[in-house]
C-alpha cells in the first residue's frame, strides 16, 4: 500500500482507539463532577446551617415565584395582542 495511505489508515485507527477510549472514561468523569457539586452543596448548607426542610421549603417558594411570573408574563402577552386589537379597531372608527 502507498505509504501516505497507510500514514492515514494508521492515524485513523489511533484516532478511533482514542475516542473509544475518552468515551469509556467520560461518564466516570461526568459522576465524579457531580459527586464534587453535591458534595459542595452540602457543605454550603452546613456552614450557613440550613436544614433539608428549609431547602425544600426554599425550592418550593422558586417553583411558585417562577410559575407566577410566567403566568404575569403570558398575561402581559395577552393584553397586549388585544390592545393591539382595540387599536386597530378603533383605527378603523
Amino acid at each position: 500500500m502507498n505509504p501516505r495511505i497507510q500514514k492515514f489508515t494508521d492515524d485513523i485507527e489511533r484516532t478511533k482507539a482514542k475516542i473509544t477510549e475518552l468515551q469509556a472514561l467520560l461518564p466516570e468523569l461526568e459522576r465524579k463532577r457531580t459527586d464534587a457539586e453535591n458534595t459542595e452543596i452540602r457543605r454550603l448548607l452546613h456552614v450557613a446551617n440550613i436544614l433539608p426542610g428549609d431547602v425544600a421549603a426554599f425550592i418550593e417558594t422558586i417553583k411558585a415565584h417562577r410559575q407566577g411570573s410566567r403566568t404575569n408574563i403570558e398575561n402581559a402577552g395577552n393584553n397586549s395582542s388585544a390592545t393591539r386589537q382595540e387599536d386597530t379597531e378603533n383605527d378603523d372608527v
